[in-house]
């Protein structure tokens, strides 16, 4: 049946992708970007391997900067471990392959070639890994079955697959089955998604473990990173609330909200961090604030602490994590608008975390809302009120801010159960 499936893939979805990648790349330039990347990685991986003929090779693929992320934890604790092997860390995206930080555990970082047959075939026989190792979904049906002719070992770690997801459903369901069968190894980070990728792949002789998810590891080590920055404090009293990466829909909801707590609460503070901090989502935000007499400043503009001004508008991308360290309560964006974004990072601050209805597709606030560590608020009225409850009940606050903590506390270990679990399948 997969060779049914492949061939399907190569010779249907395969060239269909080539062609559309092609023709978008002459508009786009981050499209464009990934393609030359992709031509100068074969020359870096032919280097790489001259230079190293025989050392063993981990190759570790993420699909973009989040899954390298949740990945560190695990690279470091395979290179503390077997200081002999060589690390490669592969990318699909261009924003993965620039902005992920050259970690010294990493011994080559290059892209992923496009997945065709004799691409991925050339690749494995270039770079000759003895294991490639997915983070948390994104697989490649050639890169998958040329591993296993080649008899390299495949890992998918953090395996997130939920009841309801699309890969459930009928013919969809027939391709990743046997994609998913065609893995040695499945690291689910809960019961509830190893029993999904059990339904996914039926009974077959794959290992699919509950190890946990790698993401509170790094989620943990990063903030301890960031305390130690000296980022400006912007406030220097008050109870200051953050919206983090937030869009026009999540704002329809939140500022007015934010406005009547505002007028209401003299010692509230506003920090509001746009998804997309351009110069129209800055000035859409300062005329609502502006037209409720709110005067607002950008970060971008900060010498000193604020003084009277109660709105600071975040101007500069790469800080938010750091400015949750800051803050007293925060609401994370995406949440009115299909996918909420990343809630991990307010809670290992400390923070209560409060969000729109769309947050099914985040684990982590589902885990959240179940230890009273987030609220889902589905509208302007809730939010407020939620808003105004933890400014004006310290004690409801604090027992919110101690769960949210605790759910990642409670979740640490994942990165060492995952390398323990690599290096003893050896």
């Amino acid at each position: 049946m997969i060779l049914f499936w492949l061939l399907v893939y190569n010779i249907l979805v395969v060239p269909l992708a080539y062609v559309a990648l092609t023709i978008l790349a002459i508009f786009d330039e981050k499209i464009r970007e990934g393609l030359q990347g992709r031509k100068a990685s074969w020359i870096t991986l032919r280097q790489f391997r001259e230079k190293h003929p025989t050392r063993k090779v981990f190759l570790i693929h993420s699909a973009s900067l989040g899954e390298f992320e949740q990945a560190k934890p695990v690279i470091r604790g395979l290179k503390t471990l077997r200081p002999d092997i060589l690390i490669v860390a592969s990318f699909t995206s261009p924003s993965g392959f620039k902005h992920a930080a050259r970690i010294a555990e990493v011994d080559l970082f290059i892209y992923l070639p496009l997945d065709t047959y004799m691409r991925t075939r050339r690749f494995i026989q270039k770079l000759r890994p003895s294991k490639i190792i997915f983070v948390t979904y994104e697989l490649w049906p050639n890169l998958i079955f040329n591993a296993r002719r080649h008899h390299v070992t495949t890992y998918l770690i953090s395996a997130r697959i939920r009841e309801g997801s699309s890969k459930m459903k009928p013919v969809i369901n027939a391709f990743f089955s046997n994609l998913y069968r065609s893995l040695d190894y499945i690291y689910a980070i809960s019961d509830e998604h190893k029993a999904s990728v059990a339904k996914l792949i039926g009974s077959v002789n794959i290992t699919v473990l509950t190890l946990g998810d790698t993401r509170y590891d790094q989620v943990i080590q990063r903030s301890q990173e960031l305390v130690k920055k000296a980022l400006l404090r912007v406030f220097a009293d008050g109870f200051v609330f953050i919206a983090g990466s937030i869009w026009p829909q999540d704002a329809r909801h939140l500022l007015p909200a934010l406005i009547r707590n505002l007028k209401e609460q003299p010692h509230l503070r506003v920090i509001i961090a746009p998804h997309e901090p351009n110069d129209y989502a800055l000035e859409m935000l300062e005329d609502t604030f502006h037209a409720a007499n709110f005067k607002t400043v950008r970060y971008s503009t900060l010498t000193q602490s604020i003084g009277a001004v109660r709105v600071l508008l975040v101007d500069r991308v790469g800080i938010l994590a750091e400015l949750y360290h800051q803050c007293q309560l925060a609401f994370v964006g995406g949440s009115f608008r299909g996918s909420i974004h990343n809630v991990m990072e307010p809670a290992v601050a400390g923070l209560p975390v409060l969000f729109g209805p769309s947050y099914h597709n985040s684990h982590e606030a589902e885990l959240l809302i179940k230890a009273g560590g987030g609220v889902c608020c589905p509208d302007e009225n809730a939010l407020y009120k939620t808003i105004r409850r933890f400014i004006t009940i310290p004690a409801d606050y604090q027992k919110a801010a101690n769960a949210a903590r605790q759910v990642i506390l409670s979740n640490l270990g994942a990165s060492a159960r995952t390398v323990k679990e690599i290096l003893e399948s050896e």
